[in-house]
């Protein structure tokens, strides 16, 4: 059984005895960006899906069908939908697990610009980098960042940390990014096992990169960082599966200015 059919069976559990309603889809959303927050930053090009029950659930895909493809989920239970593309499945399951309460070891809250909220989103994924590399004993430290943050790797590499970056954007990989050298996603599994650290997005899940990505850092002894706005309503479940700090940014994302919140789950 893989990891979204594990999710799916827990989600349905926690589910007994609340209302059905709570679970019902009531909206569907599907959003081409461009967004480059600061000159250190690559051009993200990007889509993402919102499906709403009683709160959001997202999910980055690098294609995703128009949105009719999904108008027979309007009216439907997120606990019993079937869907034949990836990004409706993992949104769905994303949208279920937001009528859950959450339990996090830190929230932390920013009101400002995308721009301003870039740097402190990335700071808050370098710090719990940092704690890892400490606990492991391992510092300063070898990362790998799958899918590149050019303010990530330009903050781990201040503090001095050996960092090497794996992408599938042709426009990266041969490339440098704040002298980091940029490798294809073919080289991802080995770096993971590598490194000391591996730091991914929650885009991981809807890739189907995430059971390899897990075995490779049980073989390796990696610590596993995850930041998700894809899954963000899923870290709670991701820790207690053994990833060591997941990092939740449900909707609205930081892309947008006003006020954003950061969950961090941390493994016991």
């Amino acid at each position: 059984m893989g990891y979204i059919e594990s999710l799916h069976e827990i989600g349905v559990e926690k589910s007994k005895g609340m209302p059905d309603e709570s679970f019902r889809i009531r909206g569907l959303w599907r959003t081409d960006l461009l967004f480059r927050p600061n000159p250190e930053e690559r051009t993200f090009n990007y889509t993402f899906l919102i499906i709403q029950t009683v709160g959001e659930g997202a999910c980055y895909c690098s294609t995703i069908p128009q949105l009719i493809e999904g108008f027979h989920l309007l009216g439907k239970d997120a606990r019993t939908i079937e869907h034949k593309h990836r990004c409706f499945e993992v949104a769905a399951l994303d949208a279920l697990f937001s009528a859950f309460e959450k339990h996090p070891d830190e929230t932390k809250t920013m009101t400002g610009s995308s721009a301003e909220k870039a740097l402190w989103r990335s700071h808050i994924v370098v710090d719990e980098v940092m704690r890892l590399l400490e606990l492991k004993g391992a510092r300063p430290g070898r990362v790998v960042n799958v899918g590149v943050i050019g303010n990530i790797i330009k903050m781990l590499n201040e503090r001095g940390v050996e960092v090497v970056g794996t992408d599938e954007d042709p426009v990266l990989v041969g490339a440098e990014v704040g002298g980091v050298p940029i490798f294809g996603e073919e080289r991802t599994i080995e770096y993971v096992e590598e490194c000391d650290v591996a730091v991914m997005t929650g885009m991981i899940i809807s890739t189907d990169t995430m059971e390899d990505i897990f075995e490779a850092a049980r073989r390796g002894g990696t610590k596993l960082i995850m930041f998700c706005e894809t899954g963000a309503n899923l870290c709670e479940e991701y820790v207690k599966m053994g990833i060591d700090s997941a990092i939740a940014e449900p909707f609205p994302f930081y892309i947008f200015g006003g006020t954003t919140r950061i969950d961090v789950y941390r493994k016991k």
